[in-house]
């Protein structure tokens, strides 16, 4: 976690390199305004982002795309994702079955195109039509990698309301939490990661809704990730507040 960079999911097919982990320039950043996230909410400009999100598809370049990735089907899927938005809107729940198996072959496919807008824009198709989000591994890989690349308090506040928007989808599947054995599982990596970008903003209310979504998530490794989060945040330039905000949940 050194310097608290998001970790993804490296047995998952997704992206191929990682931002290194090295300490952010966002420590540093000069005070802003009161930042707080609010509940995703979308406007009927959902069918916009689709039409938008298959234009970035098929802007990619021909060296983007894998040779075992069949591009045409892809576009293909892509396009039906935008025929339902036109028949039911942008943002309603479908009457359709097999909605969820659709996004998994998308993400499952995206995954191995470096471009992880591409996932994230998919993740909230599926949120915003109420579709279980079914491979959620690609998911998390790709908001690791943009919560990564944030280097503004807004930037990573807006990564912090879509990982909660996409905790809140996969809830009733992971929140059992059966895969305990495994420390790369997507339920552990999406709340662990949630709570790192949060330090990262270094807002007091933003760390707190964070840490209380892990206790309640991972009660058990709650506490050796503030142990180890205590240990970074004795860095220089890291702001007092995380340090404050660390020790309060070590000693409560």
């Amino acid at each position: 976690m050194g310097g608290f960079p998001p970790r993804a999911n490296r047995s998952s097919p997704a992206p191929t390199a990682h931002p290194p982990r090295q300490p952010p320039t966002a420590h540093r950043l000069p005070p802003t305004a009161f930042l707080d996230t609010k509940p995703i909410t979308f406007a009927d400009d959902g069918r916009r982002a689709t039409r938008d999100l298959l234009r970035r598809f098929e802007g990619l370049p021909p060296g983007r795309i894998p040779r075992d990735v069949d591009r045409p089907q892809v576009g293909g899927r892509l396009e039906a994702l935008e025929a339902i938005d036109r028949q039911y809107g942008g943002n309603a729940a479908l009457p359709l079955e097999d909605v969820a198996d659709l996004v998994s072959s998308i993400l499952t496919d995206l995954a191995r195109i470096d471009d992880g807008e591409l996932v994230i824009g998919v993740a909230l198709w599926a949120i915003r039509h109420g579709v279980a989000i079914e491979a959620p591994e690609p998911v998390v890989n790709a908001l690791a990698n943009r919560s990564n690349g944030a280097r503004g308090k807004e930037e990573l506040a807006a990564v912090i309301a879509i990982m909660e928007a996409v905790i809140e989808n996969v809830r009733a599947r992971l929140a059992p939490d059966l895969e305990r054995s495994n420390p790369e599982r997507p339920w552990r990596l999406l709340h662990a990661n949630l709570a790192i970008t949060a330090i990262r903003t270094e807002e007091a209310s933003l760390m707190d809704s964070a840490f209380d979504a892990l206790e309640t998530a991972l009660p058990d490794e709650a506490q050796s990730f503030y142990a180890e989060a205590r240990a970074l945040a004795l860095a220089p330039g890291i702001s007092p507040v995380v340090r404050e905000r660390i020790e309060a949940r070590i000693q409560a």
